[in-house]
């Protein structure tokens, strides 16, 4: 089946196509604020890639976020167009479901991402880590590092990931004596792993409604617009 995979939340736009054959294509390009720019190019780059024309793509995946405001729109906007046009199913997923993938296969109990929120805030989210899936253990969190240490249980072993480490990495290290800390190749979403959730949703006929999906802020209304 052929997939297009799109994931604007942050300031890396991450791309990804599979076709038929289960080969898949991905970039990720530091893209800044210029992610309205790059996409629509990049997205022709992955379909010349296969020799696919837009039309064949079978299916449409984006990350909800939580992450940039205006990355999200762009991406989300640009998805529902497609499948508008091309009447073609929709799964919208967590942006840190899809980052917490990165961090497979570990050693560890717990996968944490940290997603830098900016006002000295994280997104985030806590995992549980089997042998090679994850099961969600919190909500997805908007919410300072002290707070997030204390949902911790001691002595657990933890391994995080995401941006939000360039702002924690020494009281992580500090803090927990059993930690894990991913470097830059691992703090932003792949294409891949997206490709790879939204197969299993596939897999089981779970869609998103196109009308309804919205991007996942977690910031209050009031603070949406600022925040970027």
């Amino acid at each position: 089946m052929n997939i297009l995979a799109i994931e604007t939340s942050s300031k890396k736009l991450c791309i990804g196509l599979m076709n038929r054959k289960g080969k898949i294509v991905e970039y990720a390009l530091d893209a800044g604020r210029r992610h309205s720019e790059l996409l629509l190019p990049t997205i022709k780059k992955a379909l010349r890639h296969f020799k696919l024309s837009l039309g064949k793509v079978e299916y449409f995946a984006i990350g909800l976020g939580p992450g940039s405001f205006t990355g999200l729109r762009i991406g989300l906007a640009t998805v529902k167009g497609f499948a508008a046009a091309l009447n073609r199913p929709v799964i919208g997923l967590p942006t840190l479901d899809i980052l917490a993938q990165n961090a497979l296969p570990t050693t560890s109990n717990i996968i944490c991402p940290l997603i830098d929120a900016r006002r000295n805030l994280l997104f985030a989210a806590l995992y549980e880590a089997g042998l090679n899936k994850l099961r969600r253990i919190s909500p997805y969190l908007l919410i300072d590092i002290e707070e997030l240490l204390k949902r911790i249980e001691p002595g657990v072993s933890v391994t995080f990931l995401g941006d939000g480490i360039s702002l924690y990495r020494k009281k992580l290290k500090k803090r927990l004596k059993n930690v894990i800390i991913l470097n830059e190749d691992y703090w932003y979403p792949r294409p891949s792993n997206l490709i790879k959730l939204a197969g299993n949703f596939i897999g089981r006929g779970r869609f998103s409604n196109p009308q309804r999906l919205r991007p996942i802020y977690l910031y209050p209304k009031e603070c949406q617009i600022r925040n970027n």
